[in-house]
């Protein structure tokens, strides 16, 4: 992960953890709120805090359990009018050097995944963490992708083209190709 990558840093010193959690409270300024809010497209950006807590996993790794909460404010996606979302959202990480082989990729670059097991952990690099970051990410993830004020409608007809198939699946790709081929002739 790289910082730029990100409209918020918060690297923390992960060197010295113990089984003992080391709590970290982020609670970004008004200028990296300004940030968030245009990096996310969002009309506000209020009460944003992330808690972390942060305790050695395993032998080199990092477990990480959080909480992010925030009031976000985003554009209809019908009407364009604002949409008032307020987030309280619980999370846990983890991260390793060894993430790669306990990611259950084999040599032969097959995965074998299992809907039901945990994630496997992100790769971990150096000694330090960026908070930042994972806040940027637990926000994105929380954020409603296609907000709406209550009772927002499409009008009726929107997006259709006037055409209406019998079956109303859409036409197979081969038969547009074959109108394509006939209107050349």
């Amino acid at each position: 992960m790289a910082l730029a990558d990100f409209p918020l840093s918060h690297p923390q010193d992960i060197q010295h953890l113990t089984d003992k959690p080391l709590v970290v409270d982020l609670r970004p300024d008004e200028a990296q709120l300004q940030r968030l809010t245009k990096a996310y497209s969002l009309l506000a950006l209020e009460d944003l805090v992330a808690r972390f807590e942060l305790r050695r996993w395993r032998r080199d790794g990092v477990a990480i359990e959080g909480r992010l909460q925030a009031r976000a404010t985003q554009a209809c996606v019908v009407t364009l009018q604002p949409v008032e979302q307020q987030i309280d959202e619980v999370f846990t990480m983890r991260f390793d050097p060894d993430a790669t082989a306990l990611s259950g990729v084999e040599e032969e670059g097959e995965i074998d995944i299992d809907a039901f097991a945990e994630d496997p952990p992100d790769l971990l690099e150096g000694g330090r963490l960026d908070l930042g970051a994972i806040l940027c990410e637990q926000l994105a993830l929380a954020l409603d992708p296609f907000p709406r004020v209550p009772g927002a409608e499409l009008p009726e007809g929107y997006g259709e083209d006037g055409k209406v198939d019998a079956d109303d699946k859409p036409p197979s790709p081969f038969a547009v190709l074959e109108r394509f081929r006939k209107h050349e002739e």
